[in-house]
């Protein structure tokens, strides 16, 4: 659970991070040169442009491998899914169980009680 916290943060101070180099270089309006081997031609792009596209193709990887994970696992997943429920099913069966033998012997004391009480 703490690591889950500590991912979320460290995301969140990295996104933010990234948030203020992109508002910088928007401000700035510096440009890179990037070089299209294609054809030899030079195309300037806005540092901006550049990051921000690295990050949506970062976000929509991590999109895909999660959902490329989730269907991996999935089968694995819903085992234990079942699992679960069968369990939690069998445990109220127990616990059912129990409360009515607690009543059974409660029934019984007081009988085992009153028969005591007539033979005197």
């Amino acid at each position: 659970m703490k690591k889950n916290i500590f991912y979320t943060v460290i995301d969140a101070i990295l996104f933010l991070l990234i948030l203020y180099v992109l508002i910088v270089n928007y401000k700035l309006n510096t440009a890179s040169r990037f070089g299209i081997a294609f054809d030899g031609t030079i195309v300037n792009l806005s540092t901006f442009f550049v990051i921000l596209l690295i990050y949506i193709f970062g976000a929509f990887s991590g999109f895909v491998y999660s959902a490329v994970l989730g269907l991996r696992y999935k089968d694995q997943i819903e085992f234990y899914a079942r699992k679960n429920e069968k369990l939690s099913q069998q445990n109220e069966i127990d616990t059912d169980d129990k409360e009515a033998l607690q009543r059974k012997i409660a029934t019984l004391e007081i009988a085992l009680d009153n028969a005591l009480k007539n033979k005197e």
